[in-house]
């Protein structure tokens, strides 16, 4: 599996304090036959400074300390973009990273509490730059609980989505894994990332989300979502995704099932 949003290097935002533990992160991963992660540190007002080089520069250090341990892990390099008016023509003038650099994919860090009513634009103003969005943990956000009209009419102007593994195996609470399920059933969900933090915060693991993945969708899909996915829009590529469902409610029993 290939893990897309990660926060393993160390120092540059709420990730990890050191490398030891980015290292003990990493061994994680290994262990959840994970075999490559993007590493995505926030770049927004409160993590001002995680520009292009600082990023790029950390991931080489990460590599050379991986190889040196014997962990084998591939890592390539990114950042999770706020939203910012001015976020196109810094990609344009190479000051930000998009995913391992290729100018071709961004993540974009949905916000939890809010949607800016040009959130719209912003995203067709990325799109015309020449680069493809991927959101980043949507289900997390109330509006869009309440709203997925919004996230269905994102989707077909191209924006893909990735959901949380911790919140689609249920530690985010009954609420928002019930958001995961109805976006897994309707084909809304093409990635699915740890978003981890730390060894024992928002563990660098996928395996225990793959399970409930693969009960709602079945094997072929979830291994597009955990592997073939990532993999292309790593190297630049967006994958032949299907359109968004109508809409059908859950049963209850279906939901506590899961639960």
């Amino acid at each position: 599996m290939i893990d897309f949003h990660s926060h393993i290097l160390p120092h540059l935002d709420d990730g990890p304090p050191d490398w030891e533990e980015s290292l003990q992160m990493a061994r994680i991963a290994v262990e959840d036959s994970i075999s490559a992660m993007v590493c995505t540190p926030h770049l927004s007002p409160v993590f001002p400074d995680n520009n292009r080089s600082v990023v790029m520069a950390a991931v080489e250090q990460f590599r050379i300390r991986l190889q040196e341990a014997a962990i084998p892990l591939q890592v390539y390099p990114g950042t999770e973009l706020a939203i910012d008016s001015d976020l196109p023509e810094k990609i344009l003038a190479n000051e930000v990273l998009t995913v391992n650099d290729n100018h071709s994919v961004a993540l974009i860090e949905m916000p939890v509490d809010s949607i800016d009513h040009n959130i719209g634009r912003f995203f067709w103003n990325v799109q015309s730059s020449g680069v493809d969005i991927v959101l980043a943990h949507p289900e997390r956000n109330l509006f869009l609980m309440k709203n997925q009209s919004m996230l269905v009419e994102w989707i077909q102007r191209g924006v893909m989505v990735q959901i949380t593994a911790s919140a689609v195996a249920g530690r985010m609470g009954p609420r928002i894994k019930d958001f995961c399920i109805s976006l897994l059933e309707r084909q809304m969900v093409h990635l699915v990332a740890s978003d981890s933090h730390g060894p024992h915060r928002r563990r660098p693991v996928l395996s225990g989300a793959r399970d409930v993945v693969e009960s709602i969708t079945g094997k072929e899909e979830a291994h597009k979502i955990f592997c073939e996915n990532p993999q292309q829009l790593v190297l630049g590529i967006v994958p032949d995704l299907a359109p968004p469902v109508a809409l059908r409610k859950t049963s209850f029993l279906r939901r506590m099932l899961f639960r």
